[in-house]
């Protein structure tokens, strides 16, 4: 079921992309343009990594890739959401915070089953942890670059305590995640984010 459900997400995704791409092509809106491609190239990344390179990318995670790239680059940067709504890029770092350490505790799950090493359930929490923090960090960077590049006046740079509240509501949507991972590491416990690592180790099984 959450297969199909992924692809027809993906498929309206791409139909919306392509719309709006259209607009502003014939606005000559260049930025709108670039955000685009960014979000049409993300989404299909799981497909491509499973076809090209039979690694799997569980469907839910897949579903949230989509929403998050509707909501961060159409909705949060082309329809100003930002802007408009104060809460709107926290609650998208807490968002992204959440998939990676998921993807962070599936990837090291998968890495000790295949080399046959003992699973620490808080060595690996504290890696999935340090593996989204630092990917928080890089996007950080990233925001500013690209405000440079494509604003170049100060009125658009993030200020530093935007920043630090981005990091922070990372860490709490990253510590969230890393509850439920340990809790599966350690006692088996079921739930969301054990179904999604069990779902990506069993897929994986010749990966890595």
């Amino acid at each position: 079921m959450l297969k199909n459900i992924s692809y027809r997400v993906l498929q309206v995704a791409h139909a919306i992309f392509l719309g709006i791409a259209l607009y502003k092509l014939w606005k000559l809106d260049w930025l709108s343009l670039f955000v685009l491609a960014q979000a049409a190239v993300v989404v299909i990344i799981p497909y491509v990594l499973e076809k090209r390179f039979n690694i799997f990318t569980p469907y839910l995670l897949r579903i949230g890739i989509v929403v998050f790239m509707f909501g961060t680059l159409i909705l949060g940067e082309i329809a100003d959401f930002y802007n408009t709504f104060q809460w709107w890029d926290l609650m998208l770092h807490g968002a992204a915070s959440v998939g990676l350490t998921v993807i962070g505790f599936m990837l090291l799950v998968i890495f000790f089953r295949e080399r046959d090493l003992s699973i620490s359930p808080a060595f690996t929490s504290f890696l999935a942890l340090s593996f989204t923090l630092s990917l928080a960090v890089l996007w950080e960077i990233y925001e500013f670059f690209i405000d440079m590049f494509f604003h170049p006046t100060a009125t658009m740079q993030p200020s530093n305590g935007d920043t630090m509240w981005d990091l922070i509501i990372s860490v709490v949507g990253a510590g969230i995640v890393v509850v439920g991972g340990y809790r599966y590491v350690r006692w088996k416990e079921k739930g969301i984010v054990a179904a999604v690592i069990e779902e990506g180790k069993v897929n994986n099984e010749d990966v890595v």
